[in-house]
């Protein structure tokens, strides 16, 4: 007979949700992938909430197979009872388990047919299963050693019906044969404990739902690094503030040896009093290293010579390798972290717990034994952690000239990889008289406080390293000192300093035999004369600095920047585009000013009119500043930002703008580096000039005109010129604009910026079209499209850009008459298409653009018409006529019929040549008399909108979106993977725009008007079916409240629109709003009988009855 088993249920329930424990949504979408897979493994040491982060699926859809598992599982017969009593609890339909077969097996007559009962399992499932549901087995790590039960569960997963999904969570990998094959196929998920762990906003969440304490950010950080978001030492950390005994978390996790005694009798009771004797002597030995290899291991644990002795350069005692015993540690998952590169650490609270167990004198012997190691390996870093370590017990004068000497080989390393924090810290446990024994020291202060943008501490420390080396007559050293005092003057872009130090620096060159240091000097010289606008003289040096190199040529952003003052900004752009690429697998580690990959990219976006690459750069550059402690960068930031900013579709975009250059103007004041304030002043004078406030622009340009030439930078000045240029020319200024704008043209010539030369001589253009001086245009345009044309600089025509107009239809007259006149024509031509005004013959500068959808508004670009411009109503009217028979011409009779019916004749014409004149006047101020109109056609006594015509209606665009939706609506759908979700309809996103569009009847102020009322009823009626259909692909897709919404919508346009009633009826009834349903029944009888005498149709009747019965 079965010998007698007892099922505990509560080891096949899932445990309940703790009061101390919070939802972690992000734990619970990786735990959602399990249903991608056959297999999710969960893997993770003690503590680190794999339970819990499991029961947590209970509540959820799919039903959840619990079991959990124990030391006597490893009996075929207890585990195969307690999966099937598992099974049934969860899937209370199941039957035809084996139960019977379990029950009727003699142990004494046979062994247990543990594989059959295990298939008759799986088939009661296959039999049942329709849908996907989740198999745990946790702690699954206790049944390993049993070869049976390790087999079971190898079928068990290899056979698995395809809706079960077995998820095994324990504290290691089971020995499975099936999971290589598994793997290969794809269908393995893993979670281990870098997933389990406590993320820092999770840690702040845990702290504030669960233990009612709010943490700081700096605390939830500090917690995560300490504990590396191990759930147990969290709860750890609570229960010690929770005592009272520590009044914030850093006095927690600054007396660990004391607060974490519970986890430290865990640690000691559980793992360490468990292991052997050579393991925890072993332990012991390597608890101070904070980087574990095998090769580190040997020299603490089976070296035990005189440390000093040691780190004078004997020779380490060479013993067995410790490989094997880290092997062990690491399949018992001893709290190692693998770090991933083939060396591993303790987890800092293990850590904490095993120096503990070491006395001071054997940790001080310890650390300058693994100094002495990481010497010999050439692993400075860690030699230096080791010294300045055992130096807590005190160290010897000759311990600390030896930790300076290492740090002056290993200080440029740290600069080079962008570790500046850490080479701070050192240099500040050197005392000071130490440091000026060593000149590179003082020089890599130089060169944190630099990157720190503390520009005159930095030119300080430069100063005190250049004076050391000349005293021990190193005249390289007083080279490298003299290079750090110009880099500060390059950075804050100030040329005429710089030079001077630069020249001196190569002079003390001479003789030295280092290509590479006089090619870095040749690029420091070139990026100075480019600062200076002498573009030759810097390309000749950066071509001398390349000739230097053996290898490939320097990752210098000089040119790019030369690329960028040339006008050769497609190259530029794709260049910099490829270095952000390289960037982001091997990142700078360093701040470089304003010389950042993606600021400068972001300048280049700008300039090309990209306003939303430009905005995404600049923030990427504004974040390195910020996470690099570079204010200098964050201010470049700012200014690359508001460039952005200024080029978006925002009304606000000025004034968003001008925040930015403020910004950067305040930290330029608290840097004492006016040259930031040059860009921002450009951006200003840009902001307020095309804004309309000259008053403010003139002065922002004088003063970064004054700083940039003071500087001699010609070219950010010309910048600045060419911009308050462009604000004049749309005020009317233009005399003024010449002048400024002739200044700015001479400007780019003399640097050879072909793209500033370009945009120059296209503002002159406009300037004397608008003055009239076609004349002078052949000495301009032609020049101009030739450079657009020849150079890719397309944009300036098609969009705005940060040196053409908001508005890019203020060249449009430009290219019809290039066109005309035979100025690079074809070119011309395929930019007016482009435009989609390639029929336009006559065109005033600007699109207009008119609202005729619930209100009537027009602009002129972005100015709108006021009321008081139409001087007559008539002239409103008239306008409103034509927009109305759009595609139809109108005889004058007919016009006089619609506008002034009744009146005389004569009289009605005379008021439609007075009414005619005033339109042309509001749409045109600028027409000449007697010119043709760029809006409207008269051909003998018919007018009508002229074809091609600038004009853009919200009718119009309301009535091609809904077609557009219904070609969408008639295509087939393309074909898409089984697994896929749907997407949504094609023709949601088109009917959501067409909606939005139509803000109420077409031109309400001529409601009474009859010759408005056919296209009024023809939209309202597009509207009502586009709305219909729309809630309809609302409610198809779960989106009730929106269909709600847009149903509510429809009645107050049609209160009578049956179908908008069963929409709302349907999408309360999916919302669970039961009360609802009955009221919008009662308002459609209520509406309809009142409205038009009539019942709702027997549809409607019926659907209300289905949803409430």
């Amino acid at each position: 007979m079965i010998r007698p088993v007892t099922v505990l249920r509560t080891r096949i329930t899932p445990p309940r949700m703790g009061a101390r424990l919070i939802e972690r949504p992000r734990l619970t979408r990786l735990l959602d992938e399990s249903l991608n897979y056959r297999l999710t493994l969960i893997q993770a040491g003690a503590g680190f909430g794999k339970t819990t982060a499991l029961a947590a699926l209970a509540g959820l859809p799919p039903p959840l197979i619990w079991y959990q598992l124990m030391d006597e599982d490893r009996d075929p017969l207890v585990f195969l009872l307690h999966l099937c009593h598992a099974a049934r609890l969860a899937l209370p339909d199941l039957s035809d388990l084996p139960l019977s077969l379990l029950e009727s097996w003699d142990g004494t007559s046979s062994p247990l047919p543990s594989t059959q009962i295990l298939d008759e399992w799986l088939n009661s499932l296959a039999a049942v299963l329709r849908a996907p549901v989740r198999l745990v087995l946790d702690d699954v790590h206790l049944v390993a050693p049993a070869a049976e039960i390790v087999h079971l569960i190898d079928r068990l997963i290899g056979l698995a019906p395809d809706d079960l999904h077995i998820l095994l969570a324990g504290r290691g990998p089971l020995d499975l044969p099936g999971l290589p094959r598994w793997t290969a196929r794809g269908l393995v998920f893993t979670i281990d404990r870098s997933a389990l762990a406590f993320t820092g906003d999770e840690i702040a969440a845990l702290f504030a739902r669960a233990y009612g304490y709010e943490l700081t950010s700096d605390e939830a950080d500090r917690l995560l690094e300490a504990t590396e978001g191990w759930a147990i030492a969290l709860q750890l950390v609570w229960q010690s503030l929770r005592g009272g005994a520590f009044a914030s978390v850093e006095d927690v996790l600054s007396n660990q040896a004391t607060t974490l005694d519970s986890l430290f009798h865990i640690l000691a009771t559980e793992i360490f009093a468990g292991q052997p004797a050579d393991v925890q002597a072993f332990l012991r030995a390597t608890s101070v290293l904070r980087v574990i290899t095998a090769e580190a291991c040997d020299a603490l644990y089976t070296a035990r010579p005189n440390a000093a002795a040691l780190f004078e350069g004997d020779a380490l005692h060479t013993a067995a390798p410790s490989a094997a015993m880290l092997a062990y540690l690491r399949r018992i998952d001893l709290f190692l972290v693998d770090l991933g590169d083939g060396t591993l650490r303790y987890h800092h609270i293990f850590h904490s717990f095993l120096e503990q167990l070491t006395d001071p004198a054997a940790r001080r012997a310890n650390h300058l034994l693994a100094a002495a190691h990481f010497r010999q390996q050439n692993d400075f870093g860690e030699a230096i952690y080791h010294l300045q370590k055992a130096g807590q017990s005190g160290l010897s004068t000759a311990d600390i000239a030896a930790t300076a000497a290492l740090l002056e080989s290993y200080g440029a390393q740290l600069l080079a990889s962008g570790r500046l924090d850490t080479l701070a810290a050192h240099l500040a446990a050197i005392p000071p008289e130490v440091l000026q024994d060593h000149p590179a020291l003082l020089f890599y202060l130089g060169e944190l406080a630099r990157l720190r943008s503390r520009f005159q501490e930095a030119l300080g420390w430069y100063q005190q390293a250049e004076t050391a080396w000349r005293q021990r007559g190193q005249p390289e050293g007083v080279g490298r000192a003299l290079r750090g005092q110009a880099r500060v003057y390059l950075d804050t872009v100030n040329p005429s300093q710089a030079e001077s130090l630069l020249e001196q620096s190569i002079r003390l060159s001479e003789g030295v035999d280092s290509h590479e240091m006089r090619a870095r000097l040749y690029e420091l010289l070139a990026e100075n004369k480019l600062n200076l606008g002498h573009i030759e003289e810097a390309e000749s040096l950066r071509r001398q600095a390349d000739a230097l190199r053996s290898a490939a040529p320097s990752d210098s952003q000089l040119l790019y920047r030369v690329l960028l003052r040339t006008g050769r900004l497609d190259e530029a752009c794709r260049r910099l585009e490829e270095r952000a690429a390289a960037e982001q697998l091997s990142p700078v580690l360093t701040p470089r000013a304003h010389r950042e990959t993606h600021l400068l990219l972001s300048l280049v976006y700008a300039l090309q009119g990209r306003g939303e690459a430009a905005y995404a750069s600049a923030r990427e550059g504004g974040r390195r500043g910020v996470d690099m402690g570079s204010p200098f960068v964050t201010a470049v930031g700012h200014l690359r930002e508001g460039h952005a900013l200024a080029l978006l579709p925002d009304p606000r975009r000025f004034e968003l703008a001008r925040e930015q250059y403020e910004k950067a103007i305040a930290i330029s004041r608290e840097l004492a580096v006016p040259r930031l304030i040059v860009e921002a002043s450009w951006g200003l004078c840009r902001a307020y000039g095309y804004g309309g406030d000259l008053a403010r622009a003139l002065p922002a340009a004088t003063e970064g005109i004054d700083i940039a030439t003071a500087a001699g930078d010609e070219w950010i000045a010309s910048l600045v010129r060419v911009s308050l240029g462009a604000g004049l020319t749309m005020a009317g200024r233009y005399e003024a604009a010449l002048e400024w704008l002739s200044r700015a043209l001479q400007g780019f010539q003399e640097c050879s910026d072909t793209f500033g030369v370009c945009a120059t001589r296209l503002w002159l253009a406009v300037v004397r079209w608008q003055q009239g001086r076609l004349d002078l245009l052949p000495q301009l345009l032609p020049a101009a499209l030739a450079a657009c044309e020849d150079n890719g600089y397309d944009y300036l025509l098609t969009r705005p850009t940060f040196v053409g107009p908001p508005d890019e239809r203020v060249f449009v007259p430009l290219l019809v008459l290039a066109r005309e006149r035979g100025w690079r024509a074809e070119y011309a031509g395929r930019l007016l298409a482009s435009l989609g005004l390639g029929q336009t013959t006559h065109h005033p500068g600007y699109r207009v653009r008119v609202v005729t959808l619930g209100s009537f508004a027009a602009y002129k670009g972005e100015t709108a018409i006021a009321a008081n411009s139409w001087r007559r109503a008539k002239a409103r009217q008239l306008f409103q006529l034509l927009l109305t028979y759009r595609h139809t011409a109108l005889d004058r009779d007919q016009i006089l019929e619609h506008l002034w019916p009744g009146m005389e004749p004569a009289a009605a014409g005379r008021n439609f040549k007075v009414t005619l004149n005033t339109l042309y006047q509001v749409l045109e101020p600028q027409r000449e008399p007697g010119a043709e109109s760029a809006f409207v056609y008269r051909e003998g006594t018919s007018y009508c909108l002229r074809s091609g015509a600038d004009l853009w209606l919200d009718a119009e665009q309301f009535t091609a979106l809904i077609a557009q939706a219904r070609a969408a609506q008639s295509a087939p759908a393309p074909p898409r993977p089984r697994a896929a979700a749907a997407p949504l309809p094609p023709a949601m996103p088109l009917l959501e725009e067409a909606v939005a569009l139509y803000k109420g009847d077409y031109l309400p102020e001529a409601i009474y008007e009859t010759w408005a009322a056919a296209e009024r009823e023809r939209l309202a009626v597009m509207f009502l079916s586009a709305a219909d259909r729309l809630t309809e692909l609302y409610l198809e897709a779960g989106r009730y409240e929106q269909g709600v919404e847009l149903a509510q919508r429809t009645l107050a346009a049609d209160n009578c629109w049956e179908r908008a009633y069963r929409h709302l009826m349907v999408a309360y009834h999916r919302l669970g709003n039961r009360g609802q349903i009955g009221r919008v029944y009662q308002r459609c009888v209520q509406t309809l009988r009142d409205e038009l005498d009539v019942a709702p149709t027997d549809e409607t009747t019926a659907l209300f009855a289905e949803l409430t019965h």
